[in-house]
């Protein structure tokens, strides 16, 4: 009896873990997949500034498309250090 709820302890804890792991594994493709499309974005945009004139270069940076509005957002941002490590005195 012990032996049974054992097995059946360790089995949900196993799918709960695989479930865990898959979850993980999708945000992290996912966020890959995000930065990399959204890196591509700017670099079509700043291919296409470069052939624009002067007047209609600094008109689209100032106006920038909804697509380049979503890549820089999508784009990971450096996170701050919660500790700052100075040896320096």
């Amino acid at each position: 009896m012990l032996t049974d709820v054992a097995a059946v302890v360790s089995s949900i804890a196993v799918v709960v873990g695989l479930c865990w792991a898959l979850h993980g594994w999708f945000t992290l493709s996912i966020n890959r997949f995000n930065s990399v499309a959204a890196k591509e974005v700017l670099a079509a945009w700043d291919a296409n500034l470069a052939t624009q004139s002067a007047d209609d270069r600094e008109r689209l940076r100032a106006q920038p498309p909804v697509a380049v509005l979503e890549a820089l957002v999508a784009l990971p941002s450096q996170r701050s250090r919660r500790f700052q490590l100075s040896y320096i005195r």
